[in-house]
């Protein structure tokens, strides 16, 4: 019979702990759509691309890294926010990783992108 009080406080301090959390608030994660670059490179011959059947999606560098430097500095409120270069024809694909790289203040900080879907969605992680 003393068991079931003891159970009711041990499940009570459970739910007690579950609800509480550490003070900081996670980083905000931000998903922002871009545009893939076309599978064609500048000064190649569109003979020469893949068919649009064979044709790989990619993001456009230049358009991510503009993308990067406006979240980190509107979203992020990161002063001091320098060049930001993003690889050249990452692949538009679910679970798909890359950084981009960013001088902030004068260092150099590596900025996470993870593809969110095949949509062209991906989230921006705060600098490293």
């Amino acid at each position: 019979m003393r068991a079931v009080p003891v159970l009711l406080l041990c499940g009570l301090g459970m739910l007690a702990a579950a609800g509480c959390d550490s003070g900081t608030p996670p980083p905000p994660v931000h998903t922002v759509t871009v545009t893939p670059n076309s599978p064609a490179e500048p000064g190649i011959p569109s003979s020469s691309a893949p068919s649009s059947s064979e044709a790989m999606r990619v993001f456009d560098s230049r358009v991510m890294a503009s993308a990067v430097t406006r979240l980190l500095t509107t979203d992020y409120k990161m002063a001091n926010v320098g060049t930001v270069s993003c690889p050249d024809r990452q692949p538009v694909a679910d679970g798909s990783r890359f950084q981009c790289t960013v001088d902030i203040a004068g260092a150099t900080k590596h900025v996470p992108i993870t593809v969110t879907g095949a949509d062209g969605k991906y989230r921006v992680d705060p600098p490293q």
